[in-house]
């Protein structure tokens, strides 16, 4: 029986950042016609966490009314 030497590396899970966690839910009350502040204060987010939250699921569209 032979043995074979193997180095694995195992890298560090990459969590999501806040804005990506809620993209979802702040997309959802954007569309229902919220203001980025509204949400922001019904998440318990800055406004500005929520338009990057919107901007990211359209892929980084730009020209999103607030």
């Amino acid at each position: 029986m032979a043995e074979i030497q193997a180095h694995i590396k195992i890298l560090p899970v990459k969590h999501p950042h806040l804005y990506q966690k809620l993209a979802q839910k702040a997309m959802e009350l954007h569309l229902l016609g919220m203001s980025y502040i509204k949400i922001g204060k019904i998440l318990g987010i800055d406004p500005k966490t929520v338009k990057k939250a919107c901007k990211h699921l359209r892929g980084g569209a730009e020209g999103l009314s607030s």
